[in-house]
C-alpha cells in the first residue's frame, strides 16, 4: 500500500530526526557548537552596524547561515553547502557595498546582483590590497591570503550548487548521516568564518567608536586573535608573528 503524501513527509521528518541525533553523537570535538557560535558573532556585528544601510545584507547572511547549520545537522547536505555559500556572498557583499553606495542602493531595489568575481576582484575586491589598505593599512599585506581562502571555499561550495559529479556520489539516495560530508561542511564553514571575519574587521574596526570596538572585542579575538595588528588595536598582548 502506497504512502499518503503526509505519511511520506512524516517518514522523511523522522529520518531527519535520526540524522540530527547521529550528527551530535559523532561530533565529539564540538564542531557544530563552534559553528553555532558564529550566529552570536554576526548578531554582534549587526548590532554595531545596524545604522548603516549595508547591515541589511548582514542580517540576510545571518538568516542563511542559520539555515545552513540546521540543514547540515538534519542531513540536508547539498542545501547546507548552498546556504553556506549564499551566506558568504552576502557577508562579503555587505563589505563591498559599504564602499559602493550606488551599487548597494541598486541591490536594495532589486536592480543589482551580487557578483562573486567583483567581490573578490584582485584590484578592487574586498581582499584587494587597495581596498583593505584604504580602511586598515596594517592589514593590507595580509589581505591576499584571506582572499585565497575565500576563493577556495567558495569554489568548493559551488560544486554542490552546480551538482558536480563528486557531490552526487558522496550522497545517499535516502536521508542518512554522512559523517565525512558533515566534517567537510564544518571545515568549509570554518574557512567562511575566518575570511568573513577578516573582511568585516578590515573594513570597520578602525572606524568604530571605542564602545562598539569593546563590544566586538571577544568576537575579534576569537576569530582573528592570531593577527598581531588586531590584538594591538584592542590592547591585547601582541604575538611575535601572525599565523
Amino acid at each position: 500500500m502506497s504512502l499518503s503524501c503526509e505519511e511520506y513527509y512524516r517518514q522523511l521528518h523522522t529520518s531527519c530526526g535520526d540524522v540530527l541525533s547521529q550528527s551530535f553523537a559523532a561530533d565529539e570535538s564540538g564542531q557544530h557548537a563552534a559553528a553555532h557560535q558564529f550566529i552570536a558573532d554576526l548578531n554582534c556585528w549587526y548590532e554595531v552596524l545596524r545604522a548603516r544601510p549595508e547591515s541589511e545584507l548582514i542580517l540576510a547572511a545571518l538568516s542563511e547561515y542559520q539555515f545552513a547549520l540546521l540543514a547540515v545537522a538534519l542531513g540536508q547536505y547539498r542545501q547546507s553547502f548552498m546556504s553556506l555559500r549564499l551566506s558568504f556572498e552576502l557577508l562579503l557583499g555587505s563589505v563591498y557595498y559599504s564602499a559602493n553606495e550606488l551599487k548597494l542602493r541598486l541591490w536594495m531595489k532589486g536592480s543589482q546582483d551580487l557578483v562573486w568575481s567583483a567581490l573578490v576582484d584582485s584590484e578592487n575586491g574586498v581582499f584587494s590590497k587597495s581596498f583593505v589598505g584604504a580602511f586598515y593599512e596594517d592589514l593590507a599585506d595580509s589581505a591576499r591570503q584571506y582572499g585565497a581562502i575565500a576563493d577556495r571555499v567558495y569554489r568548493e561550495c559551488s560544486e554542490y550548487v552546480h551538482g558536480n559529479a563528486n557531490t552526487h556520489s558522496a550522497q545517499s539516495e535516502k536521508v542518512t548521516f554522512q559523517e565525512q560530508t558533515f566534517r567537510d561542511w564544518h571545515l568549509k564553514a570554518k574557512s567562511v568564518r575566518l575570511a568573513s571575519s577578516f573582511a568585516l574587521c578590515a573594513r570597520y574596526v578602525r572606524l568604530l567608536e571605542p564602545g562598539h570596538r569593546t563590544q566586538l572585542e571577544a568576537v575579534l579575538l576569537d576569530n582573528l586573535g592570531h593577527i598581531s595588528a588586531i590584538r594591538a588595536i584592542l590592547g591585547a598582548p601582541v604575538e611575535q608573528t601572525d599565523v
